[in-house]
């Protein structure tokens, strides 16, 4: 199981809409769409279209992030992503930028134009950090973890 096929699994059962009611909007049975959602099944998955679909439904993008993470993953492969503890302690670091650059910002009791510029550039350089992050998570191998 990937991350795409976790994307479709939780599209479908982690939605407010039950998933019966997304199958008949799809005009397919409940049993085909359970189906097509499980991530154990090679044989039985959603068309490009049904994916669009059941998101459109939903309103739960999952699918579309966990595609586009896979294409920047191969659109990026000669740029090393680097671990999975530097990624994450690269986005806290970023977070703590946007906090204190908003917290300085504040302090006055003005927000700037400049201020208000400064804080968006802050939260862009999170955002990105947030994203490597993401990529991190993905391409990590995955390990058991003993617990004892």
């Amino acid at each position: 199981m990937d991350h795409l096929d976790t994307a479709v699994y939780s599209t479908v059962h982690d939605s407010p809409i039950p998933a019966r009611h997304i199958a008949q909007q799809l005009g397919m049975s409940h049993q085909v769409l359970i189906n097509k959602a499980n991530p154990q099944s090679d044989s039985h998955k959603l068309s490009l279209r049904e994916a669009l679909a059941v998101q459109l439904i939903t309103g739960n993008y999952r699918i579309l992030e966990a595609m586009t993470t896979e294409l920047d993953l191969h659109k990026a492969e000669d740029q090393r992503t680097g671990s999975l503890l530097e990624s994450v302690l690269k986005a806290t670091a970023e977070h703590g930028d946007v906090v204190k650059v908003i917290q300085d910002a504040l302090e006055d009791g003005v927000f700037s134009l400049r201020e208000r510029e400064k804080c968006q550039q802050e939260v862009d350089e999170a955002i990105k950090a947030l994203e490597t992050l993401r990529k991190a998570i993905v391409v990590e191998p995955l390990r058991r973890v003993s617990h004892g």
